[in-house]
């Protein structure tokens, strides 16, 4: 979650002979040594820029063949091309990223295709990710240090600074996440504070909490009943977060749920009116 390794750029030209030439090898846009040079020239420029947004990534020199890669792109599904690029991408993740409990089943553009026409199937524009974050990304109109940060560039701290806070009432149990602002720069603080509010991340996570804390009732129940019920719970919660910084990289939900139940002296004094009901009851409506 938040972050995915840097894909490689791979070679270009051949990305470009896929992306232009059809199978039965029409051409759909001829690419001039100039041009070709031109997008290895723009792609150079957006990772100098960590993929923020900049009038010198929609350069005039490529004016001419903008809407053929435009084109291209929205042809993977259709008709196949660029499937190895796609495939690539899609192979990196095991979840989406952006929200961590969806299967990845597309690519996002960080900056949008509409707009950065020629970056269309750049590979580090390209962000796996599921179709809920994609949608609800949306029309979102970037801006230089703003907004969404970038899956692949943006720099994450490896310390905790998601929590999580939990309410609990008669087995109800309702959590809201959290970024600490105290602990993070002002601009990343704020980058983060919107994808969570952008993604809906706080309403799309019940029912994964459910799910997840369902799945942990076998575990769970070995410390049922015990005279330290509630202590071992505890114990087990703060190694399953420790875990999941290690299997996830720091700032996963999952860690912030388990801290967060770990201090929640409700919960953990009677987690069993939660835990007994049926899972289908506590769906999502």
């Amino acid at each position: 979650m938040w972050k995915v390794d840097l894909p490689d750029v791979g070679d270009i030209d051949d990305q470009l002979d896929a992306a232009l030439i059809h199978k039965d090898g029409t051409v759909a846009y001829h690419l001039t040594d100039a041009e070709r040079l031109a997008v290895a020239t723009l792609y150079q420029g957006y990772d100098s820029l960590l993929g923020e947004p900049d009038p010198s990534l929609i350069p005039v020199t490529l004016d001419a063949c903008k809407d053929a890669l435009h084109t291209a792109y929205n042809e993977v599904q259709k008709k196949g091309r660029l499937s190895k690029l796609r495939g690539t991408l899609m192979a990196a993740v095991i979840e989406c990223p952006l929200c961590g409990f969806e299967a990845a089943t597309t690519l996002d553009h960080h900056l949008p295709k509409d707009d950065y026409r020629a970056l269309s199937i750049y590979s580090r524009n390209l962000v796996p990710s599921c179709q809920p974050c994609n949608r609800a990304k949306g029309t979102l109109e970037p801006v230089a240090g703003k907004g969404m940060i970038h899956t692949y560039f943006q720099d994450i701290p490896d310390f905790t600074f998601l929590f999580a806070e939990a309410g609990y009432t008669a087995g109800s149990l309702v959590v809201t996440f959290r970024i600490d602002p105290t602990l993070l720069p002002a601009g990343l603080s704020e980058r983060l504070k919107f994808q969570l509010h952008r993604l809906k991340l706080n309403d799309r996570y019940f029912d994964p909490i459910n799910i997840f804390l369902f799945n942990l009732k076998p575990s769970l129940r070995m410390f049922r009943g015990k005279p330290n019920e509630a202590e071992l719970i505890k114990a087990f919660f703060l190694a399953s977060a420790n875990s999941y910084d290690c299997d996830y990289g720091f700032n996963h939900w999952r860690a912030a749920l388990m801290r967060c139940l770990a201090t929640s002296a409700d919960f953990l004094a009677d987690p069993w009116s939660y835990l007994d009901k049926p899972l289908l009851s506590l769906k999502a409506g």
